[in-house]
């Protein structure tokens, strides 16, 4: 498992998004990451328009003018095997906000159930 300051790029869907990673020294990475435990509807079911658009709202209302990293991206660890979970090329993770007082996973998850949406593949 890894945490890095992260920057947003977009969302594909309500369980996908495209992050820029910091990886110190003016290094960086651009990753795909699979929110952990979240499976929002597909974008052709009900909701999954919806979900895409609650994602980005979520993002776009915590955006800061001061920083470019302003999340933190924390991967999944595989417990058979040491290295880091993936599925389809992407990361699993978490992504909160910088200061860590909010949780996209959580966010994603409440607004599916407030809502009734069913959950996409794997729900």
């Amino acid at each position: 498992m890894w945490d890095r300051r992260a920057e947003y790029l977009e969302n594909h869907d309500g369980d996908t998004v495209r992050m820029v990673l910091d990886q110190g020294f003016d290094d960086t990475k651009t990753v795909a990451v699979r929110l952990l435990g979240v499976f929002a509807p597909e974008l052709k079911q009900q909701g999954g328009p919806e979900c895409r658009a609650f994602v980005e709202a979520w993002f776009q209302s915590r955006l800061s003018t001061s920083t470019r990293w302003g999340f933190v991206v924390t991967t999944a660890r595989m417990k058979v095997a040491d290295r880091e979970q993936t599925t389809l090329s992407r990361y699993v993770g978490t992504v909160t906000s910088l200061d860590g007082t909010d949780n996209l996973n959580l966010a994603v998850m409440g607004f599916i159930a407030a809502n009734g949406y069913g959950g996409g593949i794997g729900s």
